[in-house]
């Protein structure tokens, strides 16, 4: 197995490790390749939160919710309309989506609406689930 020159132990480690110095030991034409990489790699806790929101989003009713939500603020009950799903079933899903920060719940009259946190996610949402869609031949 080729060994990395200065190769961290633990997660801790890696995060911590001088970028500058990493080579790969192997032979190839090009054993700083791995240094160039490595300097513009996101620390650790972006691919942590990234995981995170992506996990929450791995469920197709939370996917359509969060689809619905950037055309439009919607209540529960609206959702659970569209969604042809009972108030209790959407609420569950609002929650995990909720708890990965994906919108802000306002009070609009005796109604609470979800409306996306991040307005960059309304057009990054759909263009997502548009590339997916290429990419799988669907």
């Amino acid at each position: 197995m080729p060994a990395v020159s200065e190769r961290p132990k633990g997660r801790a480690s890696r995060d911590n490790l001088s970028r500058e110095n990493l080579t790969c030991d192997a032979y190839n034409d090009d054993p700083i390749r791995v240094r160039r990489v490595a300097v513009q790699m996101p620390e650790g806790t972006v691919f942590d939160h990234t995981s995170a929101l992506l996990k929450a989003l791995a469920d197709p009713v939370r996917a359509r919710i969060l689809y619905a939500l950037t055309i439009e603020p919607l209540c529960v009950c609206e959702l659970a309309t569209l969604l042809d799903m009972s108030m209790p079933a959407v609420s569950h899903h609002l929650k995990i989506l909720n708890d990965a920060g994906f919108f802000d719940i306002r009070k609009e009259g005796k109604f609470a609406c979800y409306h996306l946190r991040d307005q960059h996610l309304g057009g990054a949402l759909p263009l997502l689930f548009e590339t997916i869609n290429q990419a799988g031949g669907n």
